[in-house]
């Protein structure tokens, strides 16, 4: 999965500004694991969804993975109990 592109939504973007620069690199180093070892991730995929979720701490990255454009697209991040509404 070396030659993967992660790609976040707006609404995405705006959520991990407001983060401390902690949860920040946290949340980008899980990202950039899922991409060099994916066996290793917290990755669940979500019923009723094309989407999957990766757990990093309290907080909740809700991405797609597109493998034909390889291509991971984050598509919502929140905390545990907000990021599903």
């Amino acid at each position: 999965m070396n030659d993967w592109e992660i790609l976040l939504t707006n609404a995405a973007k705006k959520y991990l500004k407001k983060l401390t620069p902690d949860n920040q690199k946290r949340i980008i180093n899980a990202l950039r694991s899922l991409i060099a070892e994916s066996s290793l991730a917290d990755l669940k995929p979500l019923k009723g969804r094309d989407e999957a979720r990766l757990r990093v701490g309290d907080y909740r990255v809700i991405l797609k993975i597109d493998a034909e454009n390889k291509q991971i697209v984050v598509t919502k991040i929140g905390s545990r109990g907000d990021v599903y509404k």
